[in-house]
């Protein structure tokens, strides 16, 4: 069928592609540069994450008890900032950060904890509560929040739940320092993973999922929102036995089951192994410089 892409513009053709576990939505994925978008998205994704879809929320993609995963998030947190800190290099840590999509605050925890001046984005507001009931500055819109400028905005498996991934890209440019970085964790859609999985990809969970990524789409965003794309690499995390059970089977996030789950997430764990879960970093150049 003929499209126009949302992400590189261009009008060409795109191919359906129906999930299998949801076979009354489909993605179209543009034939020019790869990019996947859900084809009439939710007109509010905000509301979709309310507290459901933290606690019993499998199948939306969301989690069987999000806080009851806390040791993992935070070991998570632990690495995604060793990842930012590598990223900026020492000279310029600790600074000020966002995070977009901030959820409970794990993230805004363990950097505030390392020294940095933390700042949240979360459109549920349940998440958002939970985060300022621990201190955390949240607010609900990047372009609304009241501070600049910064050393980094990150986005941890967010950007592709955003109606407008390229408007907050855009905003996060505009937010940064000369030489500050945008820190993002997404899914590869051109990975051998998700080419193999085909219809039964995992990330393919509308209408929580908007938009499926990939190396040469994000960077095309990222120059056309005053961005440079340095690095895009396989990535991992650590996954609780209750989200990957409550997410591959949702029903067992329920009831009795439900709460076993949630005691075992506390204490049960797997290393995320496949080559889909990628880290990209990119950076605002300093136009300054690089004119003398």
């Amino acid at each position: 069928m003929e499209i126009t892409c949302p992400v590189c513009s261009r009008q060409t053709t795109a191919r359906p592609l129906v999930p299998a576990a949801h076979p009354s939505h489909r993605y179209l994925l543009c034939d020019g540069c790869g990019t996947g978008h859900l084809e009439h998205a939710p007109e509010r994704p905000e509301d979709l994450y309310t507290e459901d879809y933290f606690v019993e929320g499998g199948e939306l993609a969301g989690y069987v008890d999000y806080e009851a995963d806390e040791r993992w998030h935070r070991i998570n947190a632990r690495a995604r900032l060793r990842r930012l800190h590598h990223a900026l290099g020492l000279a310029h840590i600790p600074g000020r950060l966002v995070e977009v999509g901030s959820a409970t605050g794990f993230f805004l925890d363990v950097a505030r904890e390392a020294g940095w001046q933390t700042h949240g984005v979360e459109a549920s507001t349940w998440a958002a509560r939970r985060a300022r009931d621990k201190g955390h500055d949240v607010t609900d819109q990047l372009a609304t929040l009241d501070v600049d400028p910064v050393d980094a905005v990150c986005f941890f498996q967010v950007l592709e739940h955003m109606p407008d991934p390229a408007g907050a890209l855009r905003e996060a440019a505009r937010r940064l320092r000369p030489g500050g970085v945008v820190l993002c964790e997404t899914w590869d859609v051109n990975s051998a993973t998700a080419r193999r999985a085909g219809a039964r990809w995992q990330q393919l969970s509308p209408p929580s999922v908007l938009w499926l990524f990939n190396r040469d789409a994000m960077s095309h965003l990222a120059r056309e929102t005053g961005l440079e794309m340095v690095n895009w690499r396989t990535t991992t995390k650590w996954v609780s036995v209750a989200t990957v059970l409550g997410q591959s089977v949702p029903i067992v996030g329920r009831g009795r089951a439900g709460r076993a789950l949630r005691t075992a997430g506390r204490w049960a764990a797997v290393r995320y192994p496949l080559d889909d879960l990628v880290t990209f970093t990119l950076v605002k150049r300093d136009m300054s410089r690089s004119a003398d």
